[in-house]
This record gives C-alpha cells, structure tokens and sequence, in this order.
C-alpha cells in the first residue's frame, strides 16, 4: 500500500515493513496511470535491495476534488478509502459551516461515507450546538479537545479497523488529533496565526499512516476553500441527507427548494427543524451545479 510520495519516491507499506520504491519506467509514461496515496501496488525487488512499482491494483474508491484556483481540474487526493472526516475547529480558526457543508458534499459526490469532528471543544462554552445540523443529518459527530482529551476515544473507536482520510479548513487541528492519538506519528503542527485568527499549512501532501492494529489514516493538507466537483443541478439536495425527509412534502415535485411557495424544506427551516446554514450552503452548492452544467461556461474552460 503506498504511504506516500516525495518526488518521485514513494513509501509502501509492505508486509508489516516500509520500504521505498520507485515507478517503473513504462508505469510513468503510460497516461493515466497516477500513484495515489493508498493504491495497492505491485512491486518487483531488484537484485541490489531497490524495488519499482510495477502495477497498480484496481481501486475500490478515489477521493477527488476539483484543483484550487480558477482551473477546473480534478485533483486525485488518495485511494481505497473507507470514509472522509471532515475536521472543523470551534474557534481559532473560527467554525465555518458553509466551509465544514462543502468537505461533505465532496464526499459525497465521491459516494464516501462522512463523519464530522468538532476540535477545540476547551475553547468555547456551547461547543455541542455546532455539530447539531450534523447529527440531524445522520453523520456521526465526534467532539473532541486534545488538550483536555475530550472524545479521544470516540475518535479513536470511528478511525479503528477501516482506511480513514481527515479533511477539513487550513489550522483546525488534524495533525494534533492524530499526534495524540498515536504519539509516535509526531506529525508537524503550527500555531494558529494570532492576527488573523487562521490556520497555517502543516501538511502539504496526503500521507497515508498505521493507525492501531488495523486501521490506516490520511493527513490531507488544510484548505481554505474547495470547490465543488462531480454533482449535477439535480444531485446536489441528495448531498444534503436529511432533506429527504421533507422533500415528499413539497407542493411541487420539481421544487429546488429556493422560492417556489410550499417548499417543506423552507418550512422545516421556519420551524426550526432544519439549520439555516444547511440551507443556505444547499443554495449556493446548487448556484454552482448549474453554472458549471451551462454549456458557454463548460467551452470556457477547455
């Protein structure tokens, strides 16, 4: 399985060792034929200790997010993996549920189950309200403190015995959790910035780690925004999993739950049943859907 790659090295965890490898020629001029993070992979030992990689085993899933920037390219983050959690942080950085709702809406659209953690529980008094939409949503909520060891094992209990990739805003803690964890990852971390209250990149590629007796983890690097990928118009309210238990209720079938009256997600917000920011972070994912699916701007990105 690899690990991870620096240049063009990469680190496979194989048999209960790491080693290093290199691609086979062949492997790196063939066109799609990208090493991720996690892929299985074939390897030949050379005579003098070195090995290559010779083949890539078939994927059982990719998480994929569009390339920052203005690009409209697909970035492959890692592979093979058996859930996304999506890390937020209560304070320093600042909690941001529009930010938080895109990391899942990513996963979802990758068709990966989701899990949220809200770190730095010490840091605020009503911690519990900001996992609230999410719970509501059916995703399991981990509220964690690494000072103060707050839902350690919880976190542990969700990351035991599956591949697990932690993604989330720039600074809100993902390596910390990790180190505390499982001490002898000794990941790098850094101060959150005290002017502007924002976190600072501590891990620029996915690594893939042992985690317990069975699992692996991913520490993804930090994102200050991420767009959205791989969702048409009409899928985009399916990425939102608790609206399904409304949408029957609308007056209209095709209701895209903005300004058509008798809309029951609208109504399940009034009531209080439905956080507003669930609904508002649906408005503008699906504003996005459909100026990506208009065919002038597709041609304009070519």
């Amino acid at each position: 399985m690899v690990l991870s790659k620096t240049g063009g090295r990469y680190r496979i965890f194989c048999q209960g060792t790491v080693l290093e490898a290199s691609l086979r020629g062949r492997l790196k001029q063939s066109a799609g034929s990208q090493v991720l993070v996690g892929d299985e992979v074939v390897l030949h030992r050379l005579s003098d200790g070195t090995s290559t990689i010779e083949r890539v085993g078939p994927r059982r899933s990719v998480l994929k997010r569009r390339s920052p920037g203005r690009t409209r390219g697909v970035r492959h983050i890692a592979a093979n993996v058996d859930r996304v959690v999506v890390v937020g942080s209560a304070r320093h950085p600042m909690w941001d549920a529009s930010l938080i709702d895109r990391f899942t809406v990513v996963a979802a659209a990758n068709g990966l189950p989701v899990a949220v953690v809200v770190n730095k529980c010490d840091l605020v008094v009503e911690w519990d309200v900001l996992g609230r939409p999410y719970e509501k949503a059916g995703y399991p909520v981990v509220y964690t403190s690494v000072p103060n060891r707050q839902g350690m094992e919880d976190l542990r209990r969700l990351l035991e015995n599956q591949a697990s990739v932690l993604s989330g805003p720039t600074g809100v803690g993902k390596s910390s959790l990790l180190n505390a964890l499982q001490p002898g990852l000794r990941l790098r971390t850094a101060a959150v910035s005290k002017r502007a209250r924002s976190g600072r990149h501590t891990t620029v590629s996915a690594e893939m780690h042992r985690f317990g007796q069975g699992g692996f983890v991913v520490d993804s690097p930090g994102l200050r925004d991420i767009g959205l990928w791989g969702l048409e118009p009409r899928e985009v309210a399916a990425a939102f999993p608790e609206f399904a238990q409304w949408t029957a209720d609308c007056r209209f079938d095709n209701c895209r739950h903005l300004q058509e009256p008798g809309c029951a997600i609208v109504e399940a917000v009034t009531r209080g049943d439905l956080a507003t920011s669930r609904l508002e972070s649906y408005r503008q994912m699906l504003s996005e859907a459909q100026q990506a699916a208009r065919p002038w701007a597709r041609g304009k990105t070519r």
